[in-house]
């Protein structure tokens, strides 16, 4: 014989102020919760949005990074002739030699903001599939500069300080703000881009970094990857620009086990508060328990019912921390010399639910079972 729906609804109502209290505990447990996910797939979404499958970045050998690389230009003359290499509507390959270098941008009154900065020249936009220019112009000759949807995160800038027409400095010069760019949620969203010349002479660089270049598919990106690395008339290193920020974001990886981690950590002291809510539940309602059991509901029945009314709190309370949550999804967040979005997605909500659901089966069970197990005649005297 199970315990009727309406007795759990009566005995939450009855005790209005503890329910609507544990629910609210519960509510900010799962935002918390929600933000680490968040957190850890905004860092995800980015990492896996980086990159063309159909690109391929080449460095100097020696280089541990693009940033640390030096490119001769022998090696760019000898990459830009190569065979595999696509062409463009005007007949030239699709290839992008850049500089990429970490400036100290002065911004208004904000001094000193690290940031990276990308010396490029007019066929990076066509070798990049993922960025377009969303307001303004290309970077272009006499210091002009085009900066992304996140550089202001990244900089730690109000977004007013990088509008169209303002002043940057960095490296020695002043640049000026001629566009906004797009690049669809990847690591160069966070990045400014100046005209290569006028960025080589501004740090005294005769060198590039890197270079990248578009081929037909994946398939002939892997084979020339292993065919250029295997040469040694040139000392360079290619790999295919998904492999190389799939590389560049397994250094995130601490950063994401301890947004799980706190997610955890988030939910054990929510399990533990709410048993201690649900003990305290329990020990005020021991009598009753045994009267259920002298009408004749089983153990197993009570138990369940007791989940069931745990449950019934902490749905409403995680559906309120995930729409909490919520206000924070596409939040920009600095993070080390770049920036993302917080993402609050289908999976950052389903795991905020999982800890609230956890919360009230858990913090439900064990009371729910102490209390069955005490004699009958014993619980009817208890006080």
């Amino acid at each position: 014989m199970k315990i009727p729906f309406k007795y759990n609804i009566r005995n939450i109502m009855r005790r209005k102020v503890r329910s609507v209290l544990t629910a609210v505990g519960i509510a900010l447990v799962v935002v918390v919760g929600v933000f680490m996910f968040a957190f850890s797939r905004g860092i995800m979404h980015m990492a896996k949005n980086s990159g063309s499958p159909n690109n391929v970045i080449v460095m100097d050998r020696k280089g541990q990074s693009c940033v640390f690389s030096s490119l001769k230009s022998e090696d760019y003359n000898y990459l830009r002739n190569l065979p595999e290499i696509l062409k463009g509507t005007d007949g030239q390959p699709l290839i992008s030699p850049e500089v990429q270098h970490q400036a100290y941008v002065k911004a208004g009154a904000y001094n000193n903001r690290p940031g990276m900065v990308r010396g490029v020249t007019p066929s990076s936009i066509k070798v990049n599939d993922s960025m377009r220019i969303v307001k303004g112009s290309p970077p272009g000759a006499g210091h002009k500069v085009t900066v992304g949807r996140l550089t202001h995160a990244a900089l730690g800038l109000p977004a007013s300080e990088l509008a169209i027409g303002r002043e940057i400095e960095f490296s020695g010069r002043k640049w000026r703000i001629v566009g906004h760019f797009d690049a669809g949620g990847t690591a160069l969203d966070s990045q400014i881009l100046a005209d290569m010349s006028d960025f080589m002479a501004a740090i005294n660089r005769q060198t590039y970094s890197y270079a990248y270049f578009k081929v037909k598919d994946a398939s002939e990106a892997e084979r020339l990857v292993k065919n250029l690395n295997a040469r040694n008339d040139i000392q360079v290193k290619a790999v295919s620009e998904v492999d190389y920020y799939k590389d560049f974001s397994e250094g995130f990886g601490r950063i994401i086990f301890l947004a799980v981690t706190m997610s955890i950590i988030a939910g054990i002291g929510g399990l533990v508060g709410g048993m201690n809510t649900m003990y305290a539940s329990v020990l005020g309602r021991i009598r009753e328990i045994a009267t259920l059991q002298v009408l004749g509901f089983g153990k197993l029945d009570v138990i369940l019912s007791f989940v069931l009314e745990s449950l019934i709190i902490a749905i409403p309370g995680g559906v309120a921390g995930c729409a909490a949550g919520l206000l924070v999804n596409g939040l920009p967040t600095k993070l080390s010399m770049g920036a993302f979005n917080i993402r609050v997605d289908m999976i950052a909500l389903a795991g905020g639910m999982a800890l609230a659901l956890f919360i009230g089966v858990i913090g439900a069970l064990p009371p729910a079972i102490r209390a069955t197990r005490l004699h009958i005649t014993e619980g009817l005297r208890y006080n």
